[in-house]
């Protein structure tokens, strides 16, 4: 039987490779080489064990949570029609899981599919992954393959910006700037908002801010950071608030307090604990509140499509995000390195 090396969260901080059985197509399903497997933001919460993150796994973590797929197709099952050995793909697989039949599917939203799902093997940071072809995406020239990996975390900010219903000429604030923060600015700037501000804590997301849309950029650890923000928005509020911080930070209160009466807040965020909301003020200014889990379908556009459109044309330099590649053997390096913030990390790609 061939074999593939994979990972496995055995215990927080503790990642062993081991051997697994490699994935063989059946008659509706393919076979991918992953080329590069993003390292989320997700996966730091499983690694440290802590928090409200434990509710969706357990230890030991076959696979460690990997989700961000791009890679070669190498095999292909008798009934697969739309792609053939040696394509490159980058993979939405909320979206190759899914039904593609039930009321969440036919809305393209594919996370909340309520329908029995095939069995796909094992997922996560391994050397091969089996699909069916629904929810690949052909990689555009001039993207590298690895660096395709990106688009899912990319097509979760794109969703999220436009499932809040931006029609142009808002003005939006976007609290953090990681890579789900830097996109959103991208997002929201290329679907016509007039103006963009982003609060940012490390030089290098200061330094990558306007090239991702970012009208102003005000450091996140600035005294009285919501009157500046305010001041720049000016009037009474945002017309968008788009928080993507999460963990121990107080951005949800921050939004409440920068959005303009009647207005979105979406977050992207995750917190380690339960996270207090001001009720009061949330009523007063009759704020509403979308969390977004993942992407989809929009209209008629898959989120996925339009990140690669925009990064192939050079609208959204979203490639430019990748810093750091960090091949399989040394993933828990790799989830030291995104800890670490000292090392000018933005966004972590591992090489199986």
């Amino acid at each position: 039987m061939a074999t593939m090396r994979g990972a496995v969260l055995v215990e927080p901080y503790r990642i062993e490779i081991r051997d697994f059985p490699r994935p063989e197509p059946t008659e509706d399903t393919l076979i991918v080489k992953a080329e590069g497997i993003g390292l989320c933001g997700s996966n730091l919460h499983w690694w440290t064990g802590g928090g409200p993150a434990t509710r969706l796994m357990e230890f030991p973590m076959l696979g460690a949570g990997g989700h961000e797929f791009a890679g070669v197709v190498t095999a292909v099952g008798s009934r697969v029609t739309r792609f053939k050995p040696g394509d490159r793909v980058t993979v939405d697989q909320f979206e190759s899981m899914a039904c593609g039949r039930c009321a969440y599917c036919a809305t393209g939203l594919f996370t909340q599919c309520d329908a029995p799902r095939g069995d796909l093997g094992l997922m996560g940071f391994v050397e091969f992954l089996r699909f069916t072809e629904r929810g690949l995406y052909r990689v555009p020239d001039g993207i590298p393959t690895h660096v395709a990996a990106l688009v899912q975390p990319y097509a979760c900010s794109v969703s999220a910006v436009r499932r809040a219903g931006i029609l142009g000429g808002e003005t939006v604030v976007v609290l953090g700037a990681g890579v789900l923060g830097l996109c959103a600015a991208a997002a929201a700037k290329a679907l016509g908002a007039e103006k963009v501000v982003i609060t940012a804590k490390h030089d290098v997301q200061k330094a990558l801010a306007p090239r991702f849309g970012a009208d102003v950029v005000v450091p996140s650890g600035a005294p009285n950071l919501v009157e500046r923000l305010l001041a720049e928005v000016g009037g009474r509020g945002a017309d968008l608030v788009i928080e993507t911080v999460g963990s121990h930070a107080p951005t949800l209160t921050q939004a409440l307090e920068v959005v303009r009466p009647a207005a979105k807040i979406v977050v992207l965020g995750l917190w380690d604990d339960l996270v207090p909301v001001d009720s009061w003020l949330a009523v007063l200014k009759d704020a509403t509140l979308m969390f977004c889990l993942n992407h989809g379908v929009v209209g008629r556009t898959a989120d996925y499509q339009l990140c690669l459109d925009w990064m192939a044309s050079g609208k959204v330099p979203a490639q430019d995000l990748v810093t750091h590649e960090v091949p399989l053997d040394r993933l828990e390096d790799a989830f030291r390195l995104s800890t670490d913030k000292t090392q000018g990390v933005v966004k972590v790609i591992v090489r199986p």
